[in-house]
């Protein structure tokens, strides 16, 4: 399904959704038009919704897991300078 739909470059796909809504436009009546354009935006609004709170929640699960190295990360680093501090400190005596 992805290869039919999704490999057109954007002038394309966007005319090829104009060209179906002006065939359906000629085929139904206006209140069957409003009840699938509708129908259709509703579908549409699904798709974002469900698209944008999963992009937010990996987008949350990403900067958490970074919040969690970059914890490590200082963790180690003061470490070192620990380490550092404690040589420093018994070569001068």
């Amino acid at each position: 399904m992805k290869n039919i739909y999704f490999n057109y470059e954007p002038y394309s796909f966007t005319t090829s959704a104009f060209l179906i809504g002006i065939l359906l436009t000629k085929t139904l009546t206006v209140d069957e038009q409003d009840s699938i354009g509708n129908w259709l935006q509703l579908v549409g609004l699904t798709m974002q919704t469900y698209s944008s709170q999963k992009s937010t929640l990996d987008s949350a699960n990403t900067n958490k897991n970074n919040d969690d190295s970059n914890i490590e990360s200082l963790k180690k680093t003061i470490k070192i300078i620990e380490e550092n501090l404690e040589e420093l400190s018994s070569n001068k005596i």
